[in-house]
């Protein structure tokens, strides 16, 4: 099981792969607009946090890049300077299932649940306010031992940031996770909306952050989403290396979670966390 404490993996050599047929999520949708990427040095900050402290190291990460497209709606793409997975560059069976917390809480305790029973990994993106409101949830997922990452303080859209503003938001859902005793979310982090831009990805790349997209959107999030439909979509798109994007909100997740579990393993797929995954094919 993906642990989310005292684990902190340098990105090094990140493959840039698209996924295609994926959207983001409610408001705040980037311009597009076409960029051509020279090849990117970036030094990466990692604390790892132990029980008897932390320690902070450094390493450089380089890639070459290509020209690329900031979507609006219907794909992902990787602005110059940032770092971003849409897929996991594997050709691996696995999948990793990935939940946003901004919200409510009350569907987690079926989500751990179900990924208990079917002794399956999972990635979990929490804001601060999240963080802050619900203590307990927090702390029930810290000790599941599943990886914990970033999804901004208060759930805005980037774009519409300063950069000031951006760094407040990673700075304080960091403070905040360190509180309760999580380890350093870096460099796991989900943008709003999936809304983000050369700027926003460059910023969180010098925080020593990358940006995890996704392969599947359940829209688990819409409250007429039905368990049929969040089941169909992650069947139909399934493939190697997919990482969907799921709510610890959605009562429907909760729900069909189970099946969608025993549905994966009957088609040979393994779950996989986040940090296992930089771990495995991050270089």
């Amino acid at each position: 099981m993906d642990s989310g404490r005292g684990l902190g993996f340098f990105v090094v050599g990140l493959a840039i792969l698209l996924a295609a047929g994926v959207g983001l999520v409610g408001c705040g949708s980037p311009a597009t607009t076409s960029v051509t990427q020279p090849p990117v040095s970036l030094t990466v900050a990692t604390t790892t946090s132990t029980d008897s402290g932390s320690s902070t190291s450094t390493a450089s990460v380089s890639s070459t890049t290509t020209s690329l497209t900031t979507p609006t709606t219907g794909t992902s793409s990787v602005p110059a300077g940032g770092k971003e997975y849409s897929v996991l560059p594997t050709e691996d069976k696995v999948v990793a299932l990935t939940f946003d917390a901004a919200y409510e809480p009350a569907p987690l305790a079926g989500i751990l649940a179900a990924l208990e029973e079917a002794d399956a990994m999972g990635t979990f993106f929490l804001t601060g306010e999240f963080v802050e409101d619900f203590p307990a949830e927090v702390a029930a997922i810290r000790a599941a031992g599943y990886a914990i990452g970033s999804h901004s303080y208060s759930h805005p859209d980037f774009v519409e940031l300063g950069d000031a503003e951006i760094r407040k938001q990673l700075y304080t859902t960091a403070q905040l996770l360190d509180a309760a005793n999580v380890a350093d979310p870096r460099p796991l982090f989900r943008f709003p909306y999936g809304s983000r831009d050369e700027r926003t990805l460059s910023l969180l790349g010098e925080e020593g952050y990358v940006s995890f997209f996704w392969t599947i959107d359940t829209m688990d999030w819409k409250p007429e989403r039905t368990t049929t439909e969040i089941r169909q979509v992650i069947l139909d798109k399934l493939r190697p290396g997919a990482i969907v994007l799921m709510h610890v909100g959605s009562p429907q997740t909760a729900e069909i979670l189970p099946r969608i579990l025993a549905d994966l393993t009957e088609r040979g797929y393994r779950t996989i966390g986040l940090r296992e995954a930089l771990a495995a094919y991050g270089g």
